[in-house]
């Protein structure tokens, strides 16, 4: 019997199941129904508030203005479609008395051809809202215009799981507080924006166009167009996405003039965990107030992909001209892109990336006259323990005007590595002109890239700052980069750095110190390998490397290093202690002031298996200044150089030349002083010379002496240097005096060692020389006679002359007894200045004469007779 009874209640809930889906059939299908109307009909009275239009019914106006009761502030609770007959040719006009549709729970509404005016409400969506779950709302070849709301100025959805689709639509003028056009938030929600147009779309506070944000939402825009939209108080000119956990997309759109007060002129994506992809899209003319120009991207442990992009004439008052992206533990990519002209007023000119942990990569893209009014014109990367590689970029004529003109690299045991790249031309007016780096413990790799025409005041092309840092260059080339200061082509400051430079070259690099590398620092290495040095100049210290610290090591094996020059050490110079420095395996040719200049305590120089060549140096090719140095030569040719194989200042300094064939020749410019001494009529000339350069003083070596210009006698210089020469003057006058050393050469086994001529500075002095004493004497004596009838008379004239230079008196005796034996006395005469005595009785004659001046004569004639 319970059989039976249970056997037919079997049949009948089949019979019913199948009765019933059947009649759920009939209504899902057969219902659905079309319907046209004129703007004499309402939409409330044809769909809405029509029993008839059921689930699914399309309601479908012909041209007109929809507006009036019935027509705005509608609730749909049913599935629809609604769409004008001809496209545009359906005007829906809110007339400013609030919005057209609010979408109840699970409701799918289609809008399609409807242009929508006029909206206004002080809630949430101008024209349509929804605040309920799993809405479905698609809206194709509508356009939107002059609507206002609160959150969006269009459209707000913000319930859970929506479905909302927009296409080959035009949102014009709209306004509202925040998202000037639509607003969709909603967890879970799914949103595409397709081929459509924002322009001139406003948010008094923020979100100028569209946003869309949720907590896992998946968002895609697509071949739209983002114009002139502003928001005009706060952040985010045109698209917002920021939905923790969200995939985001926008492909193929256009980003142009869009304008933020303060942040992010034209995007924002990002939200913990997101996916954001940013691809075949241009962004243009876009400004932010304070931050992000154009487009600000991630989150942390998002990924995030900007894929074949352009970003022009982009601005930011304060950082980040045009995009960031950012996020801990973030992973980022910018492929194929191009960022041109545009700038930052404080920091970061186009493209900076940040995150703890990130990784990051940018390939395949040019950077080019991006500007930063103080750091990091182009490309900025920071993050603590970040991994980033730049990749096949072209980073030109970018500039900032502090630090960093192409590349800033901040953050602690981070790796930034350069490859296949070309960075040129760029420039900062302080530090790094296409990189500055600053941080401990990174890693930096430059591989096949060429760094050529930066320039900066400190580091041309690279400033590294920090300690415990590596660099590693290798097969690259640093060509024409420049540094007021120092580090033409790289620049360290910091201790326990390491550089590492493998198969590639340096030409034409210049600075003050360390035409191509400087160093500052303790413990630094710097090992240079397979490479080639050529052409750089340093004003100062250091043609290829100058190094300054204690403890650092420079290595150079198997390169080459030709024609640099320096005023100090033409290829290498070395200051502090207990350095050591090893060229290996290497040529040395054509550099000028030498090849080494080392000055400190304890260091140790070797140069093994080399060859030194044409090299030319004020003192030695090695320098040494300090004491306790070590300079070891071994296997080593050293031929056709100028100046000193070692040159040694100091005490302890040891040297040894092992196996090696070296000849120099050397020249030495001397230094002529000139001491002068006068006094009782002569002047002592002194002449002591030296060696300019190493203060020796040099011996056996003639000097000339010139009094007046005209040479007046030489003298060879003694063990002290010191030529003398005395020179008696002739009169009381002003002479000039100086002294030229004659040039030398010596030659012996080792080379040539030549003494350049010098000349002393020109002296002048007065000299009185001190008058002799008076000198008379008889200088001549002349008889001459005459006869007469009666007698011979004899005329005995005697001539007095002053010798001296002093005016003196004189007292002559003379005896007349012989003459007067057989002769008679007849008279005496002199001149002025001269008197006489005589005594008759002695037969003795005193001649006097008083003041008688220097060369002048006086005069006593005598005459006598006798009988003919």
């Amino acid at each position: 019997m319970y059989k039976n009874e249970f056997k037919k209640l079997s049949i009948f809930l089949i019979i019913f199941a199948i009765i019933a889906i059947g009649a759920f059939s009939l209504i899902g299908t057969t219902n659905a129904v079309d319907v046209t109307i004129d703007n004499t009909t309402t939409i409330q009275a044809a769909s809405i508030g029509n029993t008839s239009f059921t689930n699914g019914s399309t309601l479908y106006l012909s041209d007109g203005v929809y507006s009036g009761t019935g027509n705005n502030n509608l609730t749909v609770s049913k599935n629809m479609t609604i769409a004008a007959v001809n496209k545009g040719g359906a005007i829906i006009d809110m007339e400013n008395s609030g919005r057209a549709f609010t979408i109840n729970a699970g409701i799918n509404l289609t809008l399609i051809n409807i242009t929508f005016i006029n909206g206004n409400t002080t809630s949430n969506g101008g024209v349509i809202t929804s605040t309920q779950a799993n809405i479905t709302l698609t809206i194709t070849d509508c356009t939107f215009e002059n609507n206002t709301g609160n959150g969006g100025g269009v459209v707000a959805i913000t319930g859970v799981g929506s479905n909302n689709t927009i296409k080959n639509s035009i949102f014009k003028n709209n306004t509202a507080v925040t998202s000037g056009a639509i607003y969709i938030n909603g967890v879970g929600s799914v949103n595409l924006v397709d081929n459509c147009t924002f322009e001139n779309n406003k948010a008094t506070n923020d979100h100028g166009a569209l946003r869309m944000t949720g907590e896992g939402s998946n968002n895609t825009i697509k071949n739209s167009i983002f114009k002139n939209n502003t928001a005009t108080s706060t952040d985010i000119g045109a698209l917002d996405f920021s939905g923790i956990n969200s995939t985001n997309l926008v492909d193929n759109c256009t980003f142009e003039n869009n304008k933020a007060h303060v942040n992010q002129g034209a995007i924002y994506m990002g939200g913990t965990g997101s996916n954001n992809t940013l691809k075949n899209s241009v962004f243009k003319n876009n400004t932010a107030g304070t931050n992000y120009g154009a487009t600000n991207i991630g989150g942390d442990n998002s990924t995030n992909l900007v894929d074949n992009c352009t970003f022009e004439n982009n601005a930011a008052g304060n950082n980040y001209g045009a995009l960031r992206m950012t996020g801990v533990g973030s992973v980022n990519l910018v492929d194929n892109c191009t960022f041109e002209n545009n700038n930052a007023g404080t920091n970061y000119g186009a493209l900076s990336i940040s995150g703890i942990d990130s990784n990051n990569t940018v390939k395949n893209s040019v950077f080019e006259n991006n500007t930063a009014s103080d750091n990091y014109g182009a490309i900025y990367i920071v993050g603590d323990g970040s991994n980033s590689i730049l990749d096949n970029v072209n980073v030109v004529n970018n500039s900032a005007g502090i630090n960093g003109g192409g590349i800033g690299f901040s953050g602690d045991n981070n790796v930034l590595t350069i490859k296949d790249s070309i960075i040129s031309d760029n420039s900062a007016v302080k530090e790094g002109g296409a990189l500055f780096a600053s941080g401990e413990n990174q890693t930096i790799n430059i591989e096949g890239s060429a760094l050529v025409n930066n320039g900066a005041k400190i580091g041309g092309a690279l400033d590294i700052n920090g300690e415990d840092s590596e660099v590693n260059i290798d097969n690259s080339l640093f060509e024409n980069n420049s540094a007021t200061s120092s580090g033409g082509a790289i620049d360290i400051n910091g201790e326990s750095h390491e550089t590492n430079i493998n198969d590639s070259t340096f030409n034409n690099n210049s600075a003050k110190n360390g035409g191509a590398i400087n160093s500052n620092g303790a413990n630094n290495i710097i090992i240079a390998n397979n490479t080639g040095f050529n052409n750089n100049n340093a004003s100062s210290k250091g043609g290829v490397i100058n190094s300054n610290g204690d403890s650092n090591v420079i290595v150079l094996d198997n390169s080459t290093a030709t024609n640099n020059s320096a005023r100090e050490g033409g290829a290498i110079s070395s200051t502090g202690d207990e350095n050591e420095i090893a060229i290996g395996n290497s040529e040395l040719s054509g550099n000028n002031d030498g090849i080494l200049k080392s000055e400190g305590d304890g260091n140790k120089v070797t140069v093994d298996n080399s060859t030194m060549t044409n090299n030319t140096a004020k003192d030695g090719l090695i320098t040494n200044n300090g004491d306790n140095n070590n300079v070891t030569i071994d296997n080593t040719n050293s031929t056709n150089n100028t100046g000193d194989i070692v040159s040694n200042t100091g005490d302890n300094n040891t040297e040894s030349e092992n196996n090696s064939t070296i000849i120099v020749d050397v020249t030495y410019e001397t230094n002529t002083d000139l001491a002068v001494v006068s006094g009782n009529g002569q002047i002592t000339i002194i002449a002591i010379l030296t060696n300019k350069h190493t203060g020796e003083k040099l011996a056996g070596e003639k000097v000339y002496f010139y009094v007046n210009g005209k040479q007046i006698g030489s003298a060879n210089t003694n063990k002290y240097g010191e030529a003398r020469f005395i020179y008696n003057v002739p009169k009381t006058a002003n002479y000039t005096i100086y002294a030229k050393s004659q040039q030398t050469t010596i030659t012996n086994s080792t080379g040539n060692y030549t003494f350049k001529e010098s000349t002393s500075i020109t002296q002048s002095l007065n000299v009185n020389k001190p008058l002799t004493p008076a000198k008379i004497k008889v200088y001549s004596k002349k008889t001459t006679s005459k006869k007469t009838k009666k007698y011979k008379i004899y005329y005995i004239t005697y001539s007095i002359k002053n010798y001296g230079e002093k005016t003196g008196s004189k007292t002559f005796t003379k005896s007349l007894k012989n003459i007067l034996k057989k002769h008679k006395l007849y008279k005496i005469q002199t001149t002025k200045n001269t008197k006489y005595n005589y005594n008759k009785a002695s037969k003795i004659l005193k001649t006097i004469v008083k003041n008688l001046a220097h060369n002048k004569i006086a005069k006593l004639k005598i005459t006598v007779y006798r009988k003919a």
